[in-house]
């Protein structure tokens, strides 16, 4: 039976790499809701984005709300990400067990970005007038563990997003799995996030007028522009991650993930974390088939408080190629 299973999972992660590398980038720039695709966990960050299988707590609502099906205590996450181009991507999240109804839990995620001023045709070096922008995300999560070897998640959220006057609303859910094979500490991990309505931006400012012609005796024609809609980045991933145990002070843990998103075909993410004392930990990682990003690295650190819980601190830094490195920030409490 090890065998079969070991055989199996060989075989999955050998589909996982050869999709990757299996199909072209044929629908760039066809989603709307882009910052959905960007992280918030800094260890998901320095294992490379391998996220699936190795989520926990308040991160996991994030990205496989299965992730929380497990917790028996009171869990909060914040994350802070420096972006490119003075982008700020703030994460705030709890979850916590309900008897009788599984574990549940919330979590908001918001991006910001410095105003910026407005062109036009006729004024191409800018107006004078400023306009801002940001894009925010809510969700709801329930997570059950089914048996004790697999559990289920799913999250209801709510997206939008705000350029100057004009905004786009969209409903969408994420569904995860995460299973134990009884092997060790292996586990299989699936996550579809993003399911739901199309965005399309709507506002005072798409009524305009309209010119018919240059004779000054007829009237201007009020008109309204009218935006195409884009669907949201609907992602499928399947993961799987397995710990080496060195001793009982120290581990080693592997994770690979391989995702398809609706607008870049096949990608992947691999990485690496040791861990001593279930305390320090030194991560890297690694994207593949991606324009810019690729490698990432990062650390943390957890400590007990007397009479509280835990508290984890972490950071990760991400090379984005020609544009500007990452860096992230998480704080979890786990009480």
């Amino acid at each position: 039976m090890k065998r079969f299973l070991i055989l199996s999972v060989a075989i999955a992660i050998l589909c996982l790499v050869g999709s990757v590398w299996a199909t072209e980038f044929d629908n760039l720039g066809t989603s709307g809701a882009q910052f959905l695709k960007l992280d918030v966990d800094a260890r998901v960050v320095g294992l490379g984005g391998a996220n699936a299988a190795i989520t926990r707590g308040a991160m996991a609502l994030y990205y496989n709300p299965a992730g929380i099906a497990n917790l028996d205590e009171n869990s909060v996450a914040f994350s802070y990400t420096d972006w490119i181009a003075d982008i700020k991507y703030n994460y705030l999240a709890y979850a916590r067990p309900l008897p009788g109804f599984g574990n549940i839990g919330v979590h908001v995620a918001v991006l910001t970005m410095d105003d910026m001023e407005r062109t036009t045709l006729e004024q191409p070096d800018g107006t004078g007038e400023m306009f801002g922008a940001n894009s925010w995300v809510v969700g709801v999560s329930n997570a059950h563990q089914l048996t004790n070897r697999f559990s289920f998640g799913v999250t209801a959220k709510y997206i939008r997003e705000k350029i100057s006057e004009l905004s786009s609303g969209s409903v969408a859910f994420d569904f995860g799995t995460i299973y134990y094979t009884g092997f060790r500490t292996l586990r299989i991990a699936m996550s579809t996030r993003n399911f739901g309505t199309d965005t399309k931006y709507n506002g005072t400012e798409l009524e305009t007028t309209f010119d018919q012609d240059d004779d000054p005796t007829t009237a201007p024609v009020e008109i309204r522009l009218n935006t195409e809609s884009h669907p949201l980045p609907l992602s499928f991933r399947l993961g799987v991650a397995y710990d080496f145990e060195f001793n009982e002070d120290s581990k080693l843990l592997a994770t690979l993930d391989g995702y398809n998103t609706r607008d870049r075909g096949q990608q992947g993410s691999v990485g690496l974390e040791y861990s001593w004392l279930d305390r320090l930990a030194l991560r890297v990682g690694y994207k593949i088939r991606t324009d810019e990003e690729g490698i990432a690295a990062g650390g943390g650190y957890d400590f007990e408080i007397p009479e509280f819980g835990t508290v984890g601190i972490h950071y990760a830094w991400a090379d984005l190629g020609r544009l500007e490195n990452a860096h992230r920030f998480s704080l979890v409490l786990n009480f």
